[in-house]
């Protein structure tokens, strides 16, 4: 395309500015004729405008059917044809209306280019030349207008004329094809630069809009001005919601927060916020720092923040795993050095009760000691097998029928009474795992027995299992007392129990044999509302010749 705009657009806009200036000079020899007595042939310049008109009109119902630089030409063809007749009529070589050639030469360069505008130049020069020849000669007869003048023309004032005009015309398209080709250039640079910019905001877009990361813009009294799909997502708004919304009424930020970031300046600013959602609390990274336009004035605050919920589930789990291994390694081995001395007294004490009068205070006090030896004795072999668990059978076990087994030898139990309930929902009833039988029973026994010490006054236990997707979960939900805050924190920590008598090693152990099978386990407690401990088993199992604890990224552990 020659021309900096669309040649058709161009075109259109020639054509409607030829029709003003042939509207403008017909209203004049309208009023001409009618208020002035001349001498003008006023009817030729009728049939010159009524040919303009004509050429207009077929220049725009071609428009769309022929070549732009066809429909060009010819429109300029014509007019160097009006303009000669024009010229004709007002005098030849002496008409004021010789600089129309240079109207003409200029739509020329505009339209066409260099190439266009010299060509339209030559014409008009030999439109020009030959009119004036030719009248000189006497070959075409001037009109009574141009009769008056003519006995003053000579041939070296004829050629003077001439030529001076022709330089005019080639002038004329020289300098206005180099203008157009600079204003073309400066136009094509402008689109190119829109053309990048616009690039550039769809390229930061998609950026944004890819981003993990949420992304909140405000003003400088902290409206929200954008928000990208990832803060509607974490803050689980759209974002027709968040724009324009106050930055504190999203519940992101406090306001001794803002009132750092507003301190700031361009000073980065780092903090973790927790955002509650119903009964949910969500934890938030945030970063904040001011927002400039490119004159580097500040006109709001830029926020980036992530959800750090489940990475601080998993800096718990961390903990509690470095809090588990430091306890094994101190304790298993006094665990060991006391289980021989402790074998003694005991025997020892039996010995000693045996030789004591039935009945007697020594006797009594004998017993107490056995008791508690045996108690004491329990407890170790519980923290062993917590501290150093035994190597995993692992075969396909049903695992609604090993339930159904442990919940029946419950029922039968000491630790139900006939003000316990228990409730049961497997679906299906028939579920294949890979686990160690003696294992997954030992994670529901340790569960229900919990559940159920946390009813001492009765209540209902639901106990239910579903197959979700290549899981098996089952859940223990109890009408109990719930846990504290700190009960809730310490849940898994060996000896931190809750229950008079118990040794705080039954939710330690189920926890580490979940974590070796590969699976997670979830608690969601309220105080006074009762507990649930949700256990979910893979199909499949643990890794093949895993002894160890499973990894991070496996076994998972809940608690809310």
């Amino acid at each position: 395309m020659r021309a900096f705009e669309p040649l058709h657009s161009m075109l259109r806009a020639f054509v409607v500015l030829r029709v003003v200036i042939v509207s403008t000079l017909l209203l004049s020899a309208f009023l001409i004729q009618f208020t002035f007595s001349t001498s003008l042939p006023l009817n030729f310049i009728y049939y010159l405008a009524a040919f303009a008109y004509s050429i207009s009109i077929a220049a725009i119902l071609s428009l769309d059917r022929i070549p732009a630089e066809t429909n060009a030409g010819v429109q300029l063809l014509g007019d160097l044809a009006v303009i000669t007749g024009l010229v004709y009529v007002s005098g030849g070589p002496d008409s004021s209306f010789t600089f129309l050639y240079l109207s003409t030469v200029t739509a020329g360069s505009i339209l066409l280019g260099r190439r266009g505008g010299l060509a339209t130049a030559g014409l008009a020069a030999v439109f020009y030349a030959v009119l004036a020849d030719l009248m000189f000669f006497d070959v075409v007869k001037p009109l009574e207008t141009a009769e008056r003048t003519r006995h003053l023309w000579s041939l070296p004032t004829l050629v003077g004329n001439v030529a001076l005009n022709v330089a005019a015309f080639v002038a004329t398209a020289l300098l206005v094809s180099v203008a157009s080709d600079k204003l073309r250039e400066a136009r094509a640079d402008v689109e190119r630069r829109k053309a990048e910019i616009a690039r550039l905001q769809s390229l930061h877009g998609s950026v944004l809009t890819s981003m993990s990361s949420g992304v909140l813009t405000t003003d400088l009294d902290g409206h929200v001005t954008y928000a990208n799909r990832a803060a509607q997502e974490l803050l689980g708004t759209p974002s027709v919601d968040l724009v324009g919304r106050p930055l504190l009424g999203l519940g992101l930020v406090g306001e001794a927060d803002w009132n750092k970031m507003a301190a700031s300046g361009s000073e980065i600013l780092r903090f973790e916020n927790a955002r509650r959602l119903q009964e949910a609390e969500d934890y938030f990274g945030i970063s904040a720092t001011a927002l400039r336009d490119g004159s580097g004035y500040t006109i709001g605050r830029i926020l980036i923040f992530q959800n750090l919920t489940e990475l601080k589930r998993l800096e718990g789990e961390v903990r509690l795993k470095d809090k588990l291994a430091a306890v094994g390694e101190v304790a298993a081995g006094i665990a060991h050095e006391i289980r021989n001395p402790l074998a003694s007294i005991s025997g020892s004490v039996q010995v000693l009760k045996n030789s004591s009068s039935p009945g007697s205070p020594e006797q009594k006090l004998m017993e107490i000691v056995v008791a508690e030896s045996h108690r004491l004795s329990t407890i170790l072999e519980d923290f062993l097998r917590y501290v150093r668990p035994k190597e995993r059978a692992v075969e396909p076990v049903d695992a609604p029928a090993a339930l159904d087994d442990v919940l029946t030898l419950l029922a039968h139990g000491d630790e139900i009474s006939s003000r316990h309930r228990v409730v049961q929902d497997f679906d299906p009833p028939s579920v294949v795992v890979q686990a160690d039988p003696g294992q997954l029973r030992q994670i529901f026994w340790n569960v229900a027995r919990n559940a159920l010490a946390a009813m001492p006054g009765g209540g209902t236990l639901t106990v239910s299992a579903h197959l979700r997707g290549n899981h098996w979960s089952v859940s223990f939900a109890d009408e109990g007392h719930g846990m504290t805050a700190d009960e809730r924190d310490r849940l898994f920590t060996p000896f931190a129990h809750s229950f008079p008598g118990g040794t705080g090693l039954g939710l330690a152990i189920v926890h580490r044999i979940v974590e070796e099978h590969g699976g997670a386990i979830r608690v969601d407690t309220t105080p006074g509302r009762g507990t649930t401990v949700s256990i979910s088993l893979p199909l499949a199992g643990p890794a093949q010749g895993a002894s160890a604890p499973a990894a991070p990224e496996r076994a998972t552990t809940e608690v809310s």
